[in-house]
C-alpha cells in the first residue's frame, strides 16, 4: 500500500521552495509555517493572478486536493509566465501526490518543474520529492538515485540535508548497517545545522549515538550526543541511550565485559561533569542528578553493590540531603530492604516526609497497625492536614480487609466527596449495595464526579438484580453526560449485557 505522506513533509518542501524564491536561492531561510507561502511571493503577483493563486491555496490548506489541482490548473493555463509559476507547478504536482496519483506527480509534475525552471529554487524541491515519492512507492533503487542526483546538484541546500536524512532511512529497512553508519556520521559531524537542517542533524546524532552505545562505543556515542547537547542536557542524554545498551550488553557473557567497561566509562564521564563548587543551587542540582545518573547505571550493570556505594559517596558529598535520603531508601525497597530503608528515612530532616515513607513500607510488608499508628501520630503533629492522614488510616484499614471499620473512619474526616467514594466503594465490597447507592447519590451533588457516580448507581441496581431500574439508569449516564466516557462505558455495558441499542435521543431498539 502506497504510505500517505505527512502534510509536514508536504507542506516543509512546497513552502521552502515557495519562500526560497526570495532568499538568495538558499534553502535553508524557511518559515516555519508551512501551511501558506511567503507574503513576499504573494506580493510579487498581479492582483488578478493573486486572486485566483488564493483561491487554489484555499482549497489547498481545506485539504480539498481534487478541487485544488483544478485552481492550479487553471493559474498555470492563464498566467504560464507569472513569477508564481513554478510555486503553483510545485503544489499542483503535491495535490497528485495527496490523490494518490505518484507517477503523475513525478512524471507530469515535479519533472516538470524542474525541465521548465531548472534555475529555481522550486527545482529542488522537485529534485527532493522526486525521490520521496518514490521512496512511498517502494521503488528504493529509484529513490535511491533520486536522492543521489540532489546531494550532487544542491550540496549546500536543505533539500540535501533531507535527501541524506532519507537514504538513512532506506538503509536501515534495508540491513546496511555500514551505510547507515555512514550517513549518520555525514549529518552529525560534518553539516551545517542551519534553520530546519538542524532537527535532521539533531536526529542524525541520536540514532547514531544509540548505535554506538549498543556496540559498546562510548567515546565516539559521547561525541556525537555532544554536537548537540551540551552540559546538563548533554549528561541527561547520555543516561537515556545509555540505559539499555548497557542492559543488552551486560546481559550476555559474550559481551558483559565490554558493557561492564562501558559503565565505568560513563560513571567516569558523569563523575568529571558534576559541578564541584556547589554554592550555587543550579550547580549543586546538577551534581546531585548526576550522581543519581551514576547510581542508575550502576544498577543497569547489574552491580547493586556499587549502587549502595555511590549513595553512601553521595551522603558524604553532599550531606544530610533529603533528597539523597528519600533515593536510597527507595532503592533499598526496591531491593525488599525494608528495614535499612526505614533506617535511612528516619534520617530525613523532613520528618513528616519520612515517617510516610516508613508508614508505606510496613504497608507493602502489610503490618497494618505499624503503618496506622504512623499516620495517626502524623494527624496529630501536622493538624492542617489531619484529613490526608485519617485517609490513609481508612486506606490502610481499607487492605487490611477491615472495611466496616475504614468506613467509620472515612465518615469521620473532611474530604468531599473522596471520603464518600471511598465508603461507597467499601459497601460494595461488602456486598451492601443499597448503602452504596445512597452514598453515590450524595457524591452526584459535584458536577466533577456526577457522570461516574451515576454509572455507579446503575451498577448497584444490577448488583441487586433489578434490571429495570439498571437499564434505565444506564440510558440515563448517557443521556444526561453523552461526551463523557461513562456515557461510552454504559452504552457498550447496554449492548454487550442487556443487547440493547441506545441513542441519546431516548430511543431503543431490542
Amino acid at each position: 500500500m502506497l504510505r500517505d505522506l505527512t502534510l509536514r513533509r508536504i507542506f516543509s518542501v512546497a513552502i521552502l521552495a515557495g519562500s526560497a524564491l526570495v532568499a538568495g536561492g538558499q534553502l535553508y531561510a524557511i518559515p516555519t509555517d508551512f501551511d501558506t507561502p511567503s507574503t513576499q511571493l504573494v506580493a510579487k503577483l498581479r492582483e488578478a493572478e493573486r486572486y485566483q493563486f488564493n483561491i487554489a491555496e484555499k482549497y489547498y490548506r481545506e485539504g480539498n486536493w481534487k478541487v485544488a489541482l483544478a485552481e492550479y490548473e487553471k493559474f498555470m493555463g492563464l498566467y504560464e509566465k507569472s513569477e508564481g509559476a513554478p510555486y503553483v507547478q510545485l503544489k499542483w504536482s503535491l495535490c497528485q501526490v495527496k490523490l494518490r496519483k505518484l507517477n503523475t506527480a513525478i512524471k507530469d509534475g515535479f519533472q516538470s518543474v524542474i525541465d521548465y525552471w531548472p534555475e529555481s529554487t522550486e527545482a529542488a524541491a522537485a529534485a527532493y520529492m522526486i525521490g520521496d515519492t518514490y521512496k512511498d512507492l517502494g521503488e528504493l533503487k529509484k529513490a535511491k538515485a533520486a536522492y543521489a542526483n540532489v546531494i550532487t546538484k544542491y550540496p549546500d541546500q536543505l533539500v540535501a540535508v533531507m535527501s541524506k536524512s532519507d537514504l538513512g532511512e532506506i538503509a536501515k529497512t534495508e540491513g546496511d548497517a555500514p551505510k547507515r553508519i555512514s550517513i549518520l556520521k555525514e549529518l552529525t559531524f560534518n553539516t551545517q545545522r542551519k534553520g530546519h537542517a538542524k532537527r535532521h542533524c539533531d536526529e542524525a546524532s541520536h540514532a547514531l549515538a544509540e548505535i554506538l552505545l549498543y556496540s559498546g562505543s562510548f567515546p565516539e556515542a559521547k561525541d556525537a550526543l555532544a554536537t548537540t547537547h551540551k552540559d546538563y542536557q548533554l549528561c541527561n542524554h547520555v543516561v537515556h541511550f545509555s540505559r539499555g545498551a548497557v542492559s543488552h550488553l551486560v546481559q550476555k557473557p559474550e559481551t558483559k565485559a565490554q558493557g561492564e567497561k562501558m559503565a565505568d566509562q560513563i560513571v567516569a564521564f558523569l563523575r568529571e561533569t558534576a559541578p564541584t563548587e556547589l554554592a550555587e543551587e543550579a550547580k549543586k542540582n546538577f551534581a546531585i542528578q548526576n550522581w543519581f545518573w551514576i547510581a542508575e547505571i550502576q544498577n543497569h550493570a547489574g552491580r547493586p553493590d556499587k549502587v549502595d556505594e555511590t549513595y553512601d559517596q553521595m551522603l558524604k558529598v553532599f550531606g544530610n540531603e533529603d533528597r539523597v535520603f528519600e533515593a536510597q531508601g527507595n532503592w533499598m525497597r526496591h531491593r525488599n530492604r525494608r528495614d535499612d530503608a526505614r533506617g535511612i528515612y528516619s534520617r530525613m530532616m523532613n520528618q513528616i516526609r519520612g515517617q510516610q515513607l516508613v508508614a508505606e513500607t510496613y504497608r507493602e510488608e502489610k503490618k497494618f497497625d505499624e503503618a496506622m499508628n504512623i499516620y495517626r501520630d502524623l494527624a496529630t503533629k501536622n493538624a492542617e492536614k489531619a484529613s490526608d492522614w485519617l485517609a490513609e488510616v481508612g486506606h490502610t484499614l481499607r487492605q487490611a480487609g477491615k472495611l466496616k471499620d475504614a468506613i467509620n473512619t472515612y465518615r469521620s474526616i473532611d474530604k468531599f466527596p473522596s471520603n464518600l467514594v471511598w465508603m461507597a466503594e467499601c459497601h460494595r465490597d461488602l456486598k451492601e449495595h443499597k448503602e452504596s447507592a445512597a452514598l453515590w447519590g450524595q457524591v452526584m451533588a459535584d458536577p466533577g464526579w456526577a457522570s461516574r457516580a451515576l454509572l455507579e448507581i446503575a451498577y448497584c441496581y444490577e448488583r441487586q438484580d433489578q434490571k429495570e431500574n439498571a437499564i434505565k439508569t444506564f440510558q440515563s449516564v448517557c443521556r444526561k453526560f453523552p461526551k463523557s466516557g461513562e456515557a461510552s462505558h454504559a452504552h457498550a455495558h447496554l449492548n454487550n449485557h442487556y443487547k440493547i441499542t441506545f441513542t441519546t435521543g431516548g430511543d431503543t431498539v431490542e
